[in-house]
């Protein structure tokens, strides 16, 4: 006899997905200071490396700049987004259909924030720009409208949500993107300040359509601690290629011991090997490649890279250890790779040194 209650059992109720774990405010206070060093960095040298751009035939690279710009063109990006939409509404793919959604609405939301900060800035275009002065000043004129990039936000901003839905091949939206911000520098549309500022505004935004909207406030909290040292990077990397060894002495010293910080990473990385179980594995993890960071700053020779890279590697470290989680244990395969990579990016650097001199 079957009791009243008896059958089959109802589905349990789905879950509510957990919040963030918001990242530390020292952290975010931080990356925010970082970010804004970077900038203050790339403006000092933006308009010597316009001039270096304008003294080079870049003919060549044209078709590929034209290209680029067709693929960060909004209409581009706008379709790719409709395609998405009608192949998840063909295939009855839910999570296609939010991605395409949430595509469609950091695109949009972007749009008006890149153009709002464009007017209140602005910045002159480089084909506006003749002397190495120039304001900062609201205008709605044309052509004073350089920062930050358009085509690289919205960009970035849609690379950023498609990559949700590639774990495997993320890499690909973000180079493409990446395409599309270097296309704007050398066809001399933009300065490599208003690209970087673009891929930041584009990032965070992203960030925030790839979770529920009651969360934006975490979620832009991360996108900052997370996409800081890739600006920094750039920084570094326009910095070095763009000043020369003035004192070759203190280089040496400076390059000797970025090397030494970076052994020290890698020594510390590869220690956990012997203690897998560590329950202390990502705060590890964390210091290692903090000391990886600040070797490759230490490395550039230029103190304004590694004040900022040793801001940056602090608040690494800080958020591990204010809120440490569970980290597997690198294999010896990453860890060999991660060894050749900091090895060859320290010797790059140092090959690099004033390939463009500017100063």
């Amino acid at each position: 006899m079957i009791e009243p209650g008896d059958g089959p059992a109802a589905p349990p109720a789905a879950q509510p997905e957990p919040p963030p774990v918001c990242p530390p405010i020292p952290s975010v206070v931080l990356s925010l200071v970082a970010l804004l060093g970077s900038f203050a960095s790339l403006f000092q040298i933006d308009i010597p490396i316009l001039w270096f751009l304008r003294s080079h035939n870049l003919s060549a690279l044209q078709p590929l700049g034209d290209l680029g710009e067709k693929l960060g063109n909004g209409g581009t990006l706008v379709t790719i987004s409709l395609l998405l939409l009608g192949a998840g509404y063909v295939m009855k793919r839910r999570a296609v259909i939010r991605i395409a959604l949430d595509s469609l609405l950091a695109h949009g939301v972007v749009a008006i924030l890149v153009n709002a900060l464009k007017h209140i800035i602005g910045r002159p275009r480089p084909r506006l720009t003749h002397s190495g002065e120039w304001q900062w000043w609201p205008s709605l004129d044309s052509g004073l409208d350089s920062f930050p990039s358009g085509h690289t936000s919205a960009t970035v901003a849609v690379a950023t949500v498609l990559a949700r839905g590639l774990p495997r091949f993320r890499w690909v939206p973000y180079v493409l993107a990446a395409w599309v911000g270097a296309s704007r520098i050398w066809r001399g549309s933009h300065f490599p300040g208003d690209v970087v500022a673009g891929m930041v505004v584009g990032f965070v935004v992203g960030s925030i359509f790839n979770g529920p909207l009651r969360w934006w406030g975490r979620s832009g909290a991360h996108a900052f601690v997370r996409i800081a040292p890739i600006v920094l990077s750039l920084t570094g990397i326009f910095w070095v290629l763009t000043h020369r060894i003035v004192d070759p002495l203190t280089d040496h010293i400076l390059f000797a011991s970025g090397m030494m910080l970076m052994a020290g990473g890698l020594a510390l990385r590869i220690a956990g090997h012997r203690k897998p179980a560590s329950d202390d594995e990502a705060t590890r993890i964390a210091a290692s490649e903090s000391l990886l960071g600040l070797g490759l700053g230490v490395v550039t020779g230029a103190p304004v890279v590694i004040g900022l890279a040793g801001l940056l590697c602090f608040a690494r470290w800080h958020a591990a250890s204010t809120t440490p989680r569970s980290a597997a244990p690198p294999s010896w395969a990453q860890d060999s790779l991660l060894a050749a990579g900091v090895i060859a990016a320290g010797l790059g650097i140092q090959a690099l040194k004033g390939f463009v001199p500017l100063q």
